[in-house]
């Protein structure tokens, strides 16, 4: 369905005069406006998409007033004669137009099979993401900001370095108190990154009041939204991206918007048949009270330790923060074992890995030698790693005991760990020595014919990085 243009009312008129005639049909397989007056005026017609909207005819020319655009229906409406029939009710405000048009027919063509999987994925976020974006007081329906986002992937990654469900980068994603470190990165979290984009769209509508406008400054950011208004003089999206104020990703952002809410509502009326949707997100949050590898975890829940990798992607190295208490997620019905269980594992058994940071001459047999593990078993940690290509400061993981993490071969991941653990000590004197600018703990275990591996047991490392000033000590007697 097309609006009576100016030009094309022009026509209409000089056609009815001429025939005498009161109106014009408006197109031969639709049904006859009411004459357009001074003003507007509405009727309501079925377009080619089976919906109900609302037909605005406008009198004034197109340079007088901005083109309006098609309103299928506003917040918390339904259109006229809807009501009961099935047809599903929005909470932003939907418009119909060649742009979204354009979108609709992109998802249903080229772009139908990663829409299926957006679609099938939004079973197991859409319901979280509904419940807290309604506790912040916004339109529910902005959930499929994170479809046209991330097409519903806390793992998403984009160019421009934008993370996560919501796509945030890291700045905003820190603003909005998102942890983002070597560790950790919170804008993939589902629940906290959908906390932060709440608060984040929140403000952009404070400053705004255009849903609209909101979407184009998520995704355009609100200082070139900001400018545009001030340089065109107008707030509505539609003028502004007409107008071309806005880059064409932005002019794009809403009517993709409009277009997945569409058909995300009604995907069956849209050609989606037989969608087999995730299951909604449930977990048990516990807590651990410093670094622990995730395996670890798995292994005292009593379940894969795929499932809690896949609760917890905010987990960059496969192990939680060290030095702090940090909540993970686990399948439902297995805190009480967590937690049990967990409290019978001992401190220097929690993380089943050790970092090593490559320093100058480093090699990969030294390093395995060093740590007492297989070059394969190395390799099989760090995928990639190739012997004759090592960087200084590159960090490799170190299977302790020999033995590879067993998510290690199904995930790219990295790990790290903890500084220390509790040193074992054998009887018998020892000197101490303090590390001096140059020194390794490889030149000095060789200085004082022992093994790497022994002083660092008898220290309590973990890695084999140590400074100057540190103190070492070596047991002279131990052989």
């Amino acid at each position: 369905m097309r609006r009576l243009g100016w030009r094309s009312l022009a026509i209409a008129v000089m056609a009815a005069l001429a025939a005498g005639c009161a109106a014009l049909p408006f197109g031969s397989a639709d049904p006859a406006p009411a004459v357009a007056e001074e003003g507007a005026s509405t009727s309501v017609a079925e377009d080619s998409l089976g919906l109900l909207i609302a037909q605005v005819e406008e009198s004034d020319p197109p340079w007088a007033q901005p083109e309006a655009e098609e309103e299928v229906w506003g917040p918390h409406e339904e259109a006229e004669g809807a009501a009961g029939s099935g047809v599903p009710t929005w909470d932003i405000p939907i418009t119909m137009n060649d742009d979204v048009e354009r979108w609709l027919e992109y998802f249903r063509g080229d772009g139908r099979e990663n829409f299926t999987v957006y679609l099938q994925r939004a079973g197991r976020y859409e319901p979280m993401m509904r419940a807290i974006l309604q506790d912040a007081g916004l339109p529910e329906d902005l959930v499929y900001m994170s479809l046209i986002e991330s097409g519903f992937s806390p793992r998403a990654y984009s160019r421009a370095r934008a993370v996560g469900l919501w796509q945030f980068i890291a700045s905003t994603g820190r603003l909005y108190g998102l942890q983002v470190s070597y560790w950790v990165d919170e804008r993939r979290d589902p629940i906290l990154a959908t906390k932060a984009a709440a608060a984040h769209l929140t403000d952009l509508y404070a400053e705004f009041g255009s849903w609209y406008l909101v979407a184009a400054a998520y995704n355009g950011g609100p200082n070139r939204v900001r400018r545009s208004v001030q340089r065109s003089g107008s707030s509505d999206f539609w003028t502004l991206s007409r107008r071309r104020f806005l880059r064409r990703e932005t002019r794009d952002y809403v009517p993709k918007l409009l277009a997945a809410a569409l058909i995300a509502k009604q995907p069956e009326h849209y050609g989606f048949l037989n969608i087999e949707t995730a299951q909604p997100l449930a977990y048990e949050v516990v807590q651990v009270p410093d670094a622990t590898s995730l395996d670890v975890v798995a292994e005292a829940a009593g379940v894969p330790v795929a499932q809690v990798i896949e609760l917890n992607p905010q987990i960059l190295r496969g192990v939680t923060p060290p030095g702090q208490r940090y909540s993970l997620r686990l399948p439902p019905g297995t805190g009480h074992d967590f937690a049990t269980r967990y409290a019978q594992v001992p401190p220097s058994e929690r993380v089943t890995w050790v970092q090593h940071v490559v320093r100058r001459g480093d090699t990969l047999s030294e390093i395995a030698g060093l740590y007492g593990v297989s070059l394969s078993a190395i390799r099989a940690a760090n995928p990639g790693v190739r012997a004759r290509q090592l960087r200084i400061g590159q960090r490799l993981i170190i299977p302790r005991a020999g033995r590879l993490p067993r998510y290690a071969a199904s995930t790219t991941v990295t790990r790290s760990a903890p500084a220390r653990v509790e040193p074992r000590t054998p009887e018998g004197p020892y000197i101490t020595y303090r590390v001096q600018r140059g020194d390794s703990l490889w030149a000095i275990a060789r200085r004082y014919d022992v093994t790497a591996r022994d002083l660092m047991m008898w220290n309590g490392l973990t890695t084999s990085r140590i400074y100057p000033g540190d103190e070492v000590r070596i047991y002279v007697d131990s052989n």
